[in-house]
């Protein structure tokens, strides 16, 4: 019993022994013996640096002081820089206010008279066109109580344009109207009446850019995101002309109103334009200038031959399409040049890079008729050749003549009628 518990207590003993560690193998005799390294121990640095991984700080004494220097130099650039910054934000706070100022003062000295001439036009053709019993269709423009005796619809307005409008006290305009009226006689045969002017005096509370006196006022239910003001809306009830206009503080909201019903008056005074550089006609005598031209106008009118040929390079001009007519004929040419007196027929082309602005009258043929046209050009010479450098957008004036001229006044004409419509009046 007791040789059993020995032989137990031996085994469990030799089981809790460290395994012996294995002997060295010597490759040589004369070789020396492994020796037992020490474990070296982490010094200070290598602390750091464990501890700079850990936490994301540096922790040692140099690096810290680096670190406050670039902080202090950063602070030192934000005190000094204050100040400039401060100066910049209110300079451009200032020009950002100046803007819009400037644009107000300009708008007040310039009132815009186009608010009032569209609302004379729509006034004036449902006046043309109200009768008896139909009052009530000029109440959005006129709000007096008005009795009329022709029957509604007995004549009425085929076109109405704007040709005068005057301002004779803020706010308050005088516009003639124009308009080509469609009458119906005592058989009810409808006749063209031609041309007839009326005057109208419309009374505006508004914005300058409406026609008013009123300053402009920020209103999100009146501006939008870009501060333009509601357009004018004739079809609403317009502000009674009998009373005054709003203040000028309620906003860019337009209100119109006639003060009283239309006036027929006379047509405008006729007037003279003013002088043209171009002198006498020359297009009898012919040569080099009127043959670039009519081969040009050709092209551009009629679609015959190529323009490119008569047009000098850099001019951006291409042939009407679809062709409006299918044949021009030059009638008449003008021009700036001094000399006179060429022989027809015999005249040179100038030295290279010459120029002349010409004025040119066209006949051009379309369905059996012949329209009259004018243009006014530029040529230069190149080559030995005329060509088109410019299609002007209007002739050239001299500057030594003004104009317009006032002429005498003289009736519209009236186109003629049948004479079994009658003359009978409206």
């Amino acid at each position: 019993m007791k040789r059993g518990l020995r032989l137990a207590n031996k085994k469990q003993k030799t089981t809790e022994q460290a395994p012996p560690e294995p002997k060295a193998t010597r490759t040589s005799r004369y070789a020396p013996a492994p020796q037992m390294v020490p474990a070296e121990t982490p010094g200070e640095e290598e602390t750091d640096e464990l501890d700079e991984a850990a936490t994301g700080w540096q922790q040692t004494t140099v690096k810290m002081a680096g670190l406050t220097k670039v902080v202090t130099v950063g602070v030192w650039i934000l005190v000094l820089a204050g100040p400039l910054l401060a100066f910049f934000a209110v300079a451009v706070a200032s020009s950002s206010r100046a803007t819009p100022v400037a644009r107000a003062g300009q708008s007040q000295s310039q009132p815009s008279a186009t608010g009032p001439a569209g609302f004379a036009e729509l006034y004036v053709t449902a006046y043309l066109s109200a009768g008896e019993g139909t009052e009530e269709d000029l109440l959005p423009y006129y709000s007096e109580p008005v009795g009329l005796s022709n029957k509604p619809n007995s004549r009425h307005a085929t076109s109405v344009t704007t040709v005068a409008a005057e301002q004779v006290d803020p706010g308050y305009w005088a516009v003639t109207v124009a308009a080509r009226i469609s009458a119906k006689d005592e058989k009810g045969k409808t006749t063209d009446q031609g041309l007839h002017y009326f005057r109208v005096g419309v009374q505006v509370a508004g914005t300058p850019e409406a026609g008013g006196t009123a300053k402009p006022t920020a209103s999100p239910t009146t501006t939008g995101s870009t501060g333009a003001a509601e357009s004018p809306k004739p079809s609403g009830s317009p502000k009674p002309s009998g009373s005054s206009a709003p203040e000028a503080g309620t906003g860019p909201t337009a209100l119109y109103a006639a003060t009283s019903l239309p006036a027929e008056v006379n047509a405008p005074v006729s007037s003279a334009h003013g002088g043209l550089v171009y002198g006498p006609d020359r297009s009898a005598r012919g040569g080099a200038v009127s043959d670039t031209v009519s081969r040009f106008f050709a092209a551009y009118l009629t679609g015959q031959g190529e323009l490119d040929r008569y047009v000098s390079p850099g001019l951006q001009v291409s042939a009407i399409v679809p062709a409006p007519y299918r044949s021009t004929l030059v009638t008449g040419l003008r021009d700036d040049e001094e000399k006179s007196g060429e022989e027809a027929g015999k005249e040179t082309v100038p030295a290279d890079g010459t120029t002349r602005r010409v004025l040119v009258s066209l006949s051009a043929t379309a369905g059996g008729q012949d329209y009259m046209l004018t243009y006014a050009l530029t040529l230069n010479t190149r080559d030995g050749r005329w060509e088109v450098s410019a299609l002007e957008t209007a002739p050239a004036l001299d500057p030594d003549r003004t104009g317009p001229v006032r002429g005498s006044a003289e009736p519209a004409p009236q186109p003629s009628t049948d004479s079994s419509s009658g003359s009978a009046e409206d």
